[in-house]
């Protein structure tokens, strides 16, 4: 399913079309940077999606200031991050598809470039997660940091990892045509774990490369830790049935719940944890058709990958200042 491009490393063939999908909701200044970071680039033969959430703001006047060949695809109403992905999937052509977060951005010029080269030479990588800069200072932001790796000895290094930013990654869309697109009941979340779950399942293989590289700049205005709060647990307790064997399972979910209860406690958001919780339990049900279970072969490689990651205390040493959610 991927391009003569990408399987004969492009040496004689026309370079691939890469498209770059923006889901954007109410993050207008942050949003002109990302948008300015992605008409910058100097590889040509790119497409940009923009995927409005219904945000009812002056958006289109930001990109037609901009860039006329941009499309904007407007949604009718709030349907979540991962519809609006799924929007902007949907409308693609490209044979690579990079995914930014409406506060993310290009480092560089050159980072789509790197990228399509990135592909070209590694044909058993099929997504590519990108080194996550802070965007005042160019340093590796941390928080974004969720390898099974020790940031201070490999963030400048390749390696094979089981994690991928939903804003900040790139796919083969063979990944997408095999593997299926986001859950989109999980709104946002944490959504992106099932989506590894589901790409490792099938296969399919991610590297983190730091050759590719994007700044994030939160942005808090559309941002509620209510509403993370609440998302990131009912989302915990969906994937706990549908991604995993029961056993495993309730081993996944019993992790990620004290992890939410720590951070809860200590932001005092009883209420947005115990919502998600209910509601995660309550919401089983539907589940029951899409549930795909991981196989063990997945299991073990997950296992495999999880050994490099550095230890309890050094993790927690991420989380000091602000829960890294």
């Amino acid at each position: 399913m991927g391009s003569s491009a990408l399987k004969n490393g492009g040496s004689n063939s026309t370079p691939p079309l890469v498209s770059v999908i923006i889901p954007y909701y109410r993050r207008g200044e942050v949003f002109d940077r990302c948008l300015d970071s992605v008409l910058q680039q100097d590889y040509a033969r790119r497409e940009v999606i923009v995927v409005d959430n219904h945000s009812e703001d002056d958006v289109r006047e930001r990109i037609e200031a901009r860039c006329a060949s941009v499309v904007l695809i407007q949604l009718p109403y709030n349907q979540g991050a991962c519809a609006a992905r799924n929007a902007g999937i949907r409308a693609s052509q490209g044979e690579i598809l990079a995914i930014l977060d409406d506060d993310v951005g290009f480092m560089s010029s050159a980072e789509l470039t790197k990228l399509v080269a990135l592909f070209q030479a590694r044909p058993e990588v099929h997504v590519v997660a990108f080194q996550v800069c802070d965007a005042k200072t160019g340093e590796l932001r941390l928080r974004d940091w969720c390898h099974p790796r020790d940031w201070r000895r490999f963030s400048d290094c390749e390696f094979e990892t089981h994690h991928f930013g939903e804003g900040s990654s790139a796919f083969r869309r063979q990944v997408f045509d095999v593997v299926g697109l986001y859950h989109e009941p999980f709104f946002y979340g944490a959504e992106g774990h099932d989506m590894e779950i589901r790409v490792l399942n099938h296969g399919f293989r991610i590297l983190y490369s730091p050759r590719v590289r994007v700044w994030h700049q939160v942005a808090e205005a559309s941002r509620s830790v209510q509403r993370q709060y609440y998302y990131f647990t009912r989302n915990y307790v969906w994937m706990a049935y549908k991604d995993y064997p029961f056993a495993a399972g309730l081993r996944f979910l019993a992790e990620k719940l004290a992890m939410m209860f720590y951070f809860t406690v200590r932001l005092g958001c009883f209420g947005a944890f115990f919502s998600g919780l209910w509601d995660g339990f309550c919401g089983l049900g539907p589940l029951r058709a899409v549930r795909t279970p991981a196989s063990r072969e997945t299991l073990r490689y997950w296992a495999k990958l999880e050994r490099g990651r550095p230890g309890l205390i050094a993790r927690l040493a991420r989380h000091r200042e602000r829960p890294q959610l």
